[in-house]
């Protein structure tokens, strides 16, 4: 896994929560904006047509997007609350569980990845949208999508 700037303990925290542990999520690459994570299908994780389920690939965007939201802040995250209010996906191509492992990619922009690291230093709250997009292993996009990361100051 590369690693920029501390976030190796954001990817290490991930790995300890439960859906991260079902799904065999595994970090690929974090930095400032960035997250690239990827999943190996297990049987368990496939629909009725052999299918990655459509609920793990949501999963994998919003850990991919979040971890993108979080990838830069790790010093500031004793003052920032982090969370996500809502999202979306479409859906392209079927996901078959042989076509893995599944790679999902988060990539803020630049200049929004910049505001939203002013704000947390300030002390000031933001909405950030977060794209995503997951793909097979020979690169073909299955699905893509965002997520609203809200980031705020921690309530004493």
């Amino acid at each position: 896994m590369t690693v920029d700037d501390g976030s190796d303990l954001i990817i290490a925290g991930f790995q300890k929560l439960g859906f991260i542990q079902f799904t065999g999520i595994e970090g690929v690459e974090t930095g400032n904006g960035r997250s690239v994570i990827s999943m190996t299908p297990k049987p368990e994780h496939l629909n009725h047509n052999g299918d990655v389920h459509a609920a793990l690939l949501f999963g994998m965007g919003e850990t991919a997007a979040m971890g993108a939201a979080v990838s830069g802040l790790w010093d500031l995250m004793a003052e920032s609350f982090v969370v996500t209010s809502g999202g979306r996906i479409e859906y392209l191509a079927r996901a078959k569980g042989a076509a893995g492992p599944y790679t999902a990619t988060s990539d803020i922009p630049p200049a929004d990845y910049a505001a939203a690291r002013t704000a947390a230093e300030q002390g000031a709250s933001l909405e950030l949208e977060v794209p995503f997009t997951v793909a097979d292993a020979d690169g073909r996009e299955v699905s893509r999508g965002g997520f609203v990361a809200i980031i705020r100051p921690r309530r004493k």
